[in-house]
């Protein structure tokens, strides 16, 4: 559980710092993540990457930027809380964990800089309190690394089963062996 945590740390952190620096916003230092191992840092990558291509196509719908907006201008805990609140109404996918990651890096760099500290904590607050037990009992970022290709995929193409095009799915199922790769790798050396 607690590298579960430590993943999600990592993750929060580094996507914040590339939606921060996307947007030229200038802010103060932000925690340094945790260090973990050459295998864990290559499967961060990974999922860092997939939250900055979801980001960016959410970029494209005008609800979430009103949502980045809105939150940025209040910018509190509680408001924080109640966006949560309805991001997870439902039920907890990693959809929306990639959703909410996204939500925070983005208003983050369109605040002033006094608030980033508040909101990277009170996001791993969020995770440690409320999304790591989901987390783990899907088997932990490193076993779930094909449901966020997945995610992203049906994101981009849509659910149906033709592909756009040849080297759209040669490129998705690439990646979903490279992540079983890792994710082998990472259970042996566990």
């Amino acid at each position: 559980m607690e590298l579960d945590y430590q993943f999600s740390e990592n993750l929060v952190l580094r996507s914040v710092k590339d939606q921060v620096q996307r947007a030229g916003t200038c802010v103060p230092s932000l925690p340094e993540p945790q260090p973990m191992s050459a295998e864990r840092e290559q499967l961060l990558d990974q999922v860092a990457n997939v939250i900055r291509v979801i980001g960016d196509s959410l970029d494209q719908k005008p609800e979430f930027n009103d949502m980045v907006d809105g939150f940025a201008r209040v910018a509190d805990r509680q408001s924080f809380q109640m966006l949560v609140n309805k991001v997870f109404v439902d039920d907890i996918t990693w959809g929306k964990i990639v959703t909410l990651i996204c939500v925070v890096g983005k208003s983050i760099a369109k605040i002033l800089a006094d608030f980033v500290s508040g909101f990277v904590s009170w996001t791993l607050d969020y995770f440690r309190n409320n999304l790591l037990r989901w987390i783990c009992n899907r088997g932990g970022w490193i076993n779930s690394i094909s449901s966020l290709a997945r995610y992203s995929f049906e994101r981009d193409f849509g659910t149906s089963s033709s592909l756009t095009s040849l080297s759209c799915g040669v490129f998705f199922i690439s990646g979903l062996l490279l992540g079983g790769l890792i994710v082998w790798r990472l259970n042996r050396s566990a």
